[in-house]
């Protein structure tokens, strides 16, 4: 149940970095006519990734990758001929590739939780319908195998006291 819930969580992740993602696209969409700009070929430099740095969050003992942080290269900016519009479009493509980057970071978290709820169901399933139920059947006909053989042992005591005080009578007749 709980790796079923934090499969939800992880939904909700992507739905909201995506719906974020869209967001940027859509503002992005108001200043696309600045792109026929010729300066506009300067814009790849700003984007390019320096570091990526993620770490591994352990959920439910399953690790899943998280961004958590995203360093462009700024060793190449510079605003010297460039448009006065240039450093405006440059963040906000910056946090539309972030924004990007984290919705798909988050179904990849999504895709890992999806494979381990497999797995952990298929295991649920092979334990409650076939194992359990097996190991149940088995230790019944145990617990009637034990039975029958405390009942014989109980038997055959009563039987070996018969014979013993039997012949305990017959040694004191034949002594009499």
């Amino acid at each position: 149940m709980l790796l079923q819930a934090e499969v939800n969580k992880a939904a909700e992740e992507i739905s909201r970095y995506h719906r974020m993602y869209k967001e940027e696209i859509i503002t992005f969409e108001t200043s696309v006519k600045l792109l026929s700009d010729p300066s506009v070929k300067y814009l790849k430099n700003d984007l390019i990734i320096k570091k990526k740095v993620f770490h591994m969050e352990n959920i439910a003992g399953i690790e899943v990758p998280v961004l958590t942080s995203l360093t462009f290269d700024t060793t190449r900016i510079s605003l010297t001929g460039k448009p006065f519009w240039h450093k405006d479009m440059s963040e906000h493509l910056r946090c539309t590739k972030k924004a990007f980057l984290m919705w798909k970071t988050a179904e990849k978290k999504k895709a890992i939780l999806d494979a381990e709820l497999r797995s952990v169901s298929i295991r649920v399933n092979l334990f409650e319908k076939r194992l359990i139920p097996d190991t149940e059947e088995h230790i019944a006909k145990i617990k009637v195998f034990l039975g029958d053989q405390d009942l014989a042992a109980v038997s055959l005591s009563k039987l070996a006291k018969e014979k013993i005080t039997r012949r305990k009578e017959q040694e004191e007749i034949g002594a009499n």
